[in-house]
């Protein structure tokens, strides 16, 4: 074969190739359009090819841009070649034109602004998306150090650019996110104690002993799960069961006799027990106040209560009761004597620490842990410096640490993930108490952001990068001892969702607060309010294991925007304290110093706490 006849062989193949490919290339853009919907002619699949190839454009680069530019100029009409070459000059060669003029005035700075980022002044679009990626790993020798105040050595988790303070501060579109708080730093009550628990004149509030206490919970409970696989019935089941176990609990502690049907006519008095219930949609009230019973005794029907013979009644819907009254007209039951209070039962387990290790330091925290002008988490670095100042054998922290409720998370101005953030905030907590023997305790709220929005919530997941020894994540809520002390601890903000809903009379009754906190425990639930709260989406199935109280703990914890308390509630210490940030403002923090108690004490483990302003 000459050369004359090669050459022409090897142009028949290279024309033969380009046909096949463009037949395949048309077949698969004719059927990515069918699957739109859109029917297309040859000849406007050839223009489409051709579109690809002048501008370098995927089938789905091309089909994406022909769909958006019909919906908004031409409605549902097939394409035609004057309408791609319309598409043409609105769409693609405005793109190409915008892109000269970028790549010209590439010298000068980007429009993209990240703050607390170093970015070369030639840094492109494809630099920047980085940011959202997955940070890698530093080694040590890499990681910036910093003197601390007691002339220690401490890493500091912070990227090139960043303020030499901004410890949590997050990559961010505006400068406002990564400006600290003038109003907190300018605050004068600092370390103010505003509250105190018991005597505590000789608490030293500093582990004496730096044992490490050994944190134990219920793997079952604490792992972590699937939610909202619940049916109707399933639902329904899980209210009548508490019904049951709650009412006949209320029964036997008060002598009374067998319940019967509350719906019926009942000349004489009779026992009934049950769930309150409301009327209606709205608040409940004295006139609106229902009794549901259970299936074996009702059929799950509801009955009207007057409450108008009563001296004092607390009341809020979801509540398990007992009634002694009258039914005349099996209508109404005009109630006679109420019992609502179910005597927890205490936890009897006794510390593990002795006289000579003890008395065991905790501190307690509550978020949000930023103010609402920032995302630079000055409270929450406070808190960090005074827990390596004090160094605690536990430290409790309650979320949420990236709020949804933010107004900067709200308003996106974040540069990096949400789950990049939180795995800062928690490295920026962790890596100073590296080697320490503080246990850190993290209980997750349905509020964080990067998290499950859903009640009971299950454990943060923990990734490479938050593989701490000392870190503990649970569940919200959770139970867990330390040292076998018990603690109790929910993130919800039950004390005030209760404090909406509640009636009460007289209505200048006794403590509200210590008597919110009373509901949760004699209700033997974290969360014993139903139907929940508006904002909050319970599982029903988890709810029933996880915010069941059988034993009441030796410590409850519930944080709450309502104000901060210590108090000895039925043989509970229950803590509220209070949030870490409020508003524009620092919150406050709880610490607590736990002895064993002696022999013939009426309680196990005997606390001295304070709250103090951050």
């Amino acid at each position: 074969m000459t050369n004359e006849e090669c050459i022409e062989a090897r142009q028949y193949f290279v024309l033969q190739f380009q046909w096949l490919f463009e037949m395949f290339s048309k077949e698969g853009l004719r059927e990515q359009f069918l699957s739109m919907g859109v029917r297309i002619s040859d000849v406007a699949l050839s223009k489409c090819l051709e579109l690809c190839s002048t501008y370098n454009l995927s089938e789905d680069d091309l089909l994406e841009t022909w769909m958006a530019y019909a919906v908004s100029n031409i409605g549902d009409a097939d394409p035609t070649v004057d309408m791609l070459n319309q598409m043409e000059r609105k769409e693609l060669a405005k793109s190409i034109g915008t892109s000269a003029t970028t790549s010209q005035n590439s010298s000068k700075k980007s429009s993209l602004t990240v703050y607390n980022v170093s970015l070369p002044e030639n840094t492109n679009h494809s630099e920047i998306l980085q940011l959202y990626s997955t940070p890698t790993a530093k080694r040590k020798e890499d990681v910036p150090k910093e003197n601390t105040p007691d002339g220690s050595a401490v890493k500091k988790l912070v990227s090139q650019g960043r303020s030499p303070r901004a410890v949590f501060s997050p990559a961010s579109f505006s400068p406002k996110v990564a400006t600290p708080s003038t109003k907190y730093e300018s605050r004068t009550n600092s370390g103010d104690i505003v509250l105190e628990h018991g005597n505590c004149e000789g608490a030293s509030w500093s582990a004496q002993t730096k044992f490490t206490p050994i944190v134990t919970h219920d793997e079952v409970k604490h792992q972590r799960f699937r939610f909202m696989f619940e049916r109707l019935q399933e639902k329904a089941e899980i209210l009548d069961d508490v019904i049951h176990e709650l009412g006949q609990e209320l029964l036997q502690q008060n002598n009374l006799s067998e319940p019967t049907n509350p719906t019926v006519r009942h000349a004489e008095l009779f026992v009934a027990a049950g769930r309150v219930c409301c009327d209606a949609n709205g608040r409940l009230n004295p006139t609106s106040v229902l009794l549901e019973s259970e299936q074996s005794f009702g059929c799950g029907k509801s009955v009207a209560l007057d409450l108008s013979q009563l001296e004092t009644y607390s009341l809020f819907p979801g509540q398990i009761i007992a009634i002694e009254g009258v039914n005349l007209d099996g209508k109404k039951v005009i109630v006679k004597k109420l019992y609502t209070d179910i005597k927890p039962v205490l936890a009897d387990s006794f510390p593990t620490f002795s006289k000579d290790d003890g008395p065991l330091q905790v501190v307690v925290a509550a978020g949000p842990y930023t103010q609402t002008d920032t995302l630079m988490y000055q409270p929450l670095e406070d808190l960090v410096s005074y827990i390596r100042n004090h160094e605690p054998h536990a430290l409790i922290l309650v979320g949420p640490f990236v709020d949804a409720k933010h107004p900067h998370v709200e308003e996106g101005k974040l540069a990096e993930t949400h789950d990049s953030l939180f795995e800062k905030i928690v490295e920026g907590i962790m890596e100073p108490l590296r080697g320490s023997h503080t246990q850190v305790v993290v209980v997750p709220c349905w509020r964080d952001v990067h998290h499950h929005v859903i009640y009971p919530t299950p454990p943060f997941l923990r990734t490479k990068r938050l593989m701490y020894t000392n870190l503990h994540f649970m569940s919200d809520p959770c139970q867990f001892s330390i040292c076998g002390v018990k603690f109790g601890v929910t993130s919800v903000d039950v004390l005030f969702h209760l404090g909406k809903e509640e009636i009460s009379y007289p209505a200048q009754g006794s403590d509200r607060l210590g008597r919110l906190a009373g509901h949760v425990l004699s209700q033997r639930n974290f969360y014993p309010l139903f139907p929940p709260a508006e904002e909050l989406s319970v599982d029903l199935g988890h709810w029933e294991k996880l915010s069941h109280l059988p034993v009441a703990p030796h410590i409850l914890i519930l944080p709450s925007d309502l104000r901060y308390f210590i108090k000895n509630i039925k043989g509970c210490l229950v803590v509220n304290p209070e949030r870490l940030a409020k508003g524009l403002v620092g919150g406050s923090m709880a610490r607590l110093e736990i002895k064993a108690a002696g022999q013939g004490s009426q309680f196990p483990v005997s606390v001295v706490a304070q709250i103090l302003k951050i």
